[in-house]
C-alpha cells in the first residue's frame, strides 16, 4: 500500500499538525522521527543532529525529560548541596551546631560559677573582684567577639585570649593545690607575679577589641533601640561601648592594686616567717 501525503489543509506551518510539531519537545520530536523513519534535523539536547546513517556504538544521549536524566539528579544534588550549607546564607543553618559554639557556651557557664564559689567560701578571694572579672569576660565573649564577626581575626582578640588562658591556668592551679594542702612554691610565685604583666596586656587587648568594634556597631545599629517605640526608651549600643571603655579607668587600678596588696601579703609575709625560723 502506498503512503499517501496528508491533505493540504491538514499540514503546513499554519495547520493544526504543524502547530503541534512546533510545540513538541525533544521527547516528542524523537518519538515522531522514529515512527516516521526520518531523523534528519532532529537534535538531541546534548548532541548534534542525528543523521539517517547508523551512529557508532555508544551510550544514547537522553534529553532532560528522559527517566534517570536531569530532574532527579538535580534534585539529589540540590539536597546534598543544601545539607552542606550551599547557596545564599551558606552555613547559617549549621552555625549554631558547631562544636566551638557549644564549647564556648559550656566553658563560660562553668566560669560564671566562680562568683558562687567565692560567695560560699570555697575560694578565698573577693566576691567583688571576681564579679568584675567574670562580668567583663562575659561581655567580651558574647557581646563583642561572638556578636561581631568582623573583628574575630583582630590581633587584639588573640592578645586577650592568650592572657586569659595563662591567667586562668595559673589561678586555678593555685586554687587546686591550695585545697589539697600541697601548694608548690612555683605555682604560688606564678600566681602573684604573672599578673604584673598579664593584667595590663589583657586590658589593652580588650580595649583595642572594643575600639575595633565601634565602626561596625555604628554602621549596623546592633543592640540599639531607637525612638519612637512603644517603650518610649532609647538605647545606643555605640555610646554604651564608649562608656564601657572609659569605665576601665577607675576599675582597672582597683583590681591591679588589690593584686599588688595580695602579693605583698602572701609572698613577703612568708619570706619574713622563713627568716625568723
Amino acid at each position: 500500500m502506498e503512503d499517501r501525503p496528508p491533505p493540504p489543509g491538514l499540514s503546513g506551518p499554519g495547520s493544526p499538525m504543524g502547530r503541534r510539531e512546533e510545540r513538541a519537545g525533544p521527547c516528542e520530536q524523537l518519538a515522531a522521527a522514529a515512527a516516521s523513519g526520518k531523523t534528519d534535523g532532529v537534535r538531541d539536547s546534548a548532541g548534534p543532529a542525528v543523521s539517517g546513517r547508523a551512529p557508532p556504538r555508544r551510550e544514547p544521549l537522553l534529553p532532560p525529560c528522559a527517566p534517570g536524566r536531569g530532574n532527579h539528579g538535580v534534585q539529589r544534588g540540590g539536597r546534598r548541596w543544601k545539607r552542606r550549607g550551599g547557596g545564599e546564607g551558606e552555613g547559617q543553618e549549621t552555625e549554631a551546631r558547631r562544636p566551638g559554639h557549644s564549647l564556648a557556651h559550656l566553658l563560660q557557664r562553668r566560669h560564671d560559677r566562680g562568683v558562687v564559689h567565692c560567695a560560699v567560701g570555697i575560694v578565698r578571694t573577693s566576691v567583688l573582684v571576681t564579679g568584675v572579672q567574670v562580668s567583663s569576660r562575659i561581655f567580651m565573649v558574647w557581646f563583642i567577639a561572638h556578636s561581631i564577626k568582623q573583628i574575630q581575626n583582630e590581633e587584639s582578640v588573640i592578645l586577650f585570649l592568650v592572657v586569659w588562658t595563662v591567667t586562668e591556668i595559673t589561678r586555678y592551679s593555685f586554687y587546686t593545690f591550695n585545697l589539697l594542702n600541697h601548694l608548690p612554691y612555683f605555682i604560688k610565685w606564678a600566681r602573684y607575679n604573672f599578673f604584673i604583666i598579664l593584667y595590663p596586656a589583657g586590658v589593652a587587648g580588650e580595649l583595642l577589641t572594643i575600639y575595633a568594634a565601634l565602626p561596625y556597631v555604628k554602621k549596623t545599629g546592633m543592640f540599639s533601640l531607637r525612638l519612637p517605640n512603644k517603650y518610649n526608651v532609647s538605647f545606643d549600643y555605640y555610646y554604651f561601648l564608649i562608656i564601657v571603655m572609659f569605665s576601665y579607668v577607675p576599675l582597672f587600678p582597683q583590681l591591679y592594686f588589690h593584686m599588688l596588696r595580695q602579693r605583698r601579703r602572701v609572698l613577703h609575709g612568708e619570706v619574713i616567717v622563713e627568716k625568723d625560723d
